[in-house]
Formats: structure tokens, C-alpha cells, sequence
């Protein structure tokens, strides 16, 4: 198949106007919403086309695709359905075609394992990451967050799949296995691979909400928050938790500055970090913890301590160049 039309146009389409398409059919397939598409250009034809244009482009999924192919669906009807998803706003949310079939999903990130996870991370009270089993009758997951900018403001959120806020400043994008999910141009707040019959791999993780941020680095899972100068962060090694209600739950308003001073079991609470305002697994039927890490950074220095979680919570403090 040849990479150009007879106008010399590229099948490549500008990331602009994919999603643009993208917003315009509502995240899915404009017949039958499924979440895994194509671009399709309505009229004209793509061999008759001089510009990729979102006016006169939609998404569609491959079956429906094939259908307009055959001849089975007509183009004109092509454009009245995106029209009417368009101007519906109580259309129907997209789905995928990947059966997550199992009620006990095992969230993945970085190097921590939540198996049967009620919410991911809750902070304040609130749930800020939640990856739950599919709702009756769908097999896309249910997926909830917040995302703030860089000053703490709500740029939009996740609702059990329902998603809000302004669509200039957000992206979904499903292709195959994997969910991205874009927080600014170039900027991956969120991106995941679904692994059926129960399994979901967070392989990138960037999210702020309000004065908290989560993210994976270095294979390591982040929570921490954000000052005026300075970010306090602790990183979880090799932690792993069964039917937890929490993963991890996070108090940044009662502890002004996280200072690891115990680990204690607390039953039904799971592993208090004290002196942090962090605890982990809370619920949970069993949980192993290999080691974490605390870091403080400021625009002078980065003080990062380091806990194997041996028996005498012997560790190690370094000192590095400010990053922030």
C-alpha cells in the first residue's frame, strides 16, 4: 500500500488533527463506540484527498471500517453518524475488545504489585488513582484520577471511565493494548497496557493533583507533594499487596514534612510509615515490602535516604545537585 495518494499526500496525519478527530468522535468508534479505531476519511476518499482534515474525518473501528470498505455502510451515513455524535452529549462511552473477564484485576506499576485493589492511591480522603474490574456488560476497566497542572488546578478527571473537564488541555488515545492519556502536548500523564484476562501494566505515571503528584521513576513507584520550594517524595521498592481497600494512602495536610521514624504493622491499617504521613495495603490480606526511599528536594540540594527494610531499618542518606 503505497504511503502517498495520487496528490502526493501522506497517510501520515498531523498529531494536531488526529486528535482534534479524536475529540470531535467522542474517544470511539462513531457506530458502535468501540475504543480501538482507525482515522477514516469520509469524503473524499483518501486517494482523492489534498489535506487530512477533521471537518471531513472520524473514527471508526475496523469491523465498522470493513463495512463502509464493502459497501455495507454508505459513506453519507459515515458523515450523518459523526455529525450526531458530535452534537450528542449523552453519546455512548467507547469500549475496547479486550476481555478483562476476571473481578480480581492486578494492577502493575513500576515495581509494586496491587493484586485485587479496591483504590491505588488516595490522598486526603480522596481517591486519586482507582483501575477497577470492568462494569457489567464492558470489558474496557473502569479507570478514575485527578490531573492538576503545575500549579495545583484541576486540568480535568476520570470517573469510573467518564471523562470531564476542558478538552483543550487533554488527550485519551487507545491503540491496541495500550491507554494514553495526556495531561499537555508531550506530556504522558498516564499510560497503560491492558494484559488479559486481569492484568494492568502502568508503564508511564505523571499525575498531579493539588498539591500531591505521583509517578513512576526509574521502575520505582512515587507519591509525594509539592511546596511553595521544595517536593517531598517517598519511592516504594518491590512492594506488593493482596485485596488491599487502599495501596497506599497519603496524609499531606497532618505531617508538614516526612521524616521516617518507624514501620509498624497496624492491623487492618497495613504498614504505617510514621513520621511520613504514608501508610501502605491498608486492608490487605498479606504485603511484602523490600525496601523505599525518601527524598527532599529543594532548589539548593536533593537529600535522598535510602531503607533496604532490613530488620534494623539500617539505611543510607546522600546528598545531590538541586533538580527542581
Amino acid at each position: 500500500m503505497s504511503n502517498k495518494n495520487k496528490h502526493g499526500l501522506s497517510r501520515y496525519i498531523p498529531a494536531d488533527v488526529e486528535r482534534d478527530i479524536r475529540v470531535r468522535s467522542k474517544f470511539g468508534c462513531v457506530f458502535c463506540r468501540s475504543a480501538i479505531y482507525q482515522y477514516e476519511h469520509i469524503i473524499p476518499e483518501f486517494n482523492d484527498a489534498i489535506e487530512h482534515s477533521s471537518d471531513h474525518m472520524c473514527l471508526l473501528c475496523g469491523r465498522c471500517h470493513d463495512k463502509v470498505t464493502k459497501g455495507q455502510i454508505s459513506k453519507a451515513s459515515v458523515r450523518r453518524q459523526y455529525e450526531k455524535v458530535q452534537a450528542d452529549a449523552n453519546i455512548k462511552r467507547p469500549f475496547d475488545d479486550l476481555i478483562l473477564d476476571s473481578q480480581r484485576l492486578t494492577v502493575v506499576l513500576g515495581s509494586s504489585i496491587f493484586n485485587g485493589a479496591r483504590t491505588l492511591i488516595e490522598i486526603d480522603g480522596d481517591a486519586v488513582l482507582a483501575i477497577e474490574p470492568p462494569e457489567d456488560g464492558m470489558s474496557f476497566p473502569t479507570i478514575s484520577g485527578e490531573f492538576s497542572d503545575e500549579n495545583g488546578e484541576e486540568l480535568f478527571r476520570i470517573d469510573r471511565n467518564v471523562w470531564s473537564g476542558r478538552p483543550d488541555v487533554w488527550d485519551m488515545k487507545v491503540e491496541g493494548k495500550e491507554i494514553i492519556i495526556r495531561s499537555a502536548p508531550g506530556k504522558i500523564a498516564l499510560k497503560l497496557i491492558v494484559e488479559p484476562p486481569n492484568k494492568i501494566v502502568v508503564e508511564r505515571l505523571d499525575m498531579r493533583t493539588r498539591s500531591a503528584f505521583l509517578r513512576l521513576r526509574k521502575g520505582s513507584l512515587e507519591v509525594g507533594r509539592v511546596e511553595a520550594d521544595a517536593e517531598y517524595s517517598i519511592g516504594l521498592e518491590r512492594f506488593e499487596c493482596d485485596a488491599a481497600d487502599v495501596g497506599v494512602k497519603v496524609d499531606s495536610i497532618g505531617v508538614q514534612e516526612p521524616v521516617l521514624k518507624a514501620v509498624r504493622m497496624v492491623g487492618g491499617k497495613g504498614l504505617a510509615l510514621e513520621g511520613t504521613g504514608i501508610s501502605l495495603g491498608t486492608g490487605a490480606s498479606r504485603m511484602t515490602i523490600l525496601g523505599l526511599s525518601i527524598e527532599h528536594a529543594t532548589r539548593r540540594y536533593t537529600k535522598r535516604m535510602v531503607f533496604p527494610l532490613q530488620e534494623d531499618l539500617q539505611g543510607y542518606s546522600e546528598i545531590l545537585p538541586p533538580r527542581i
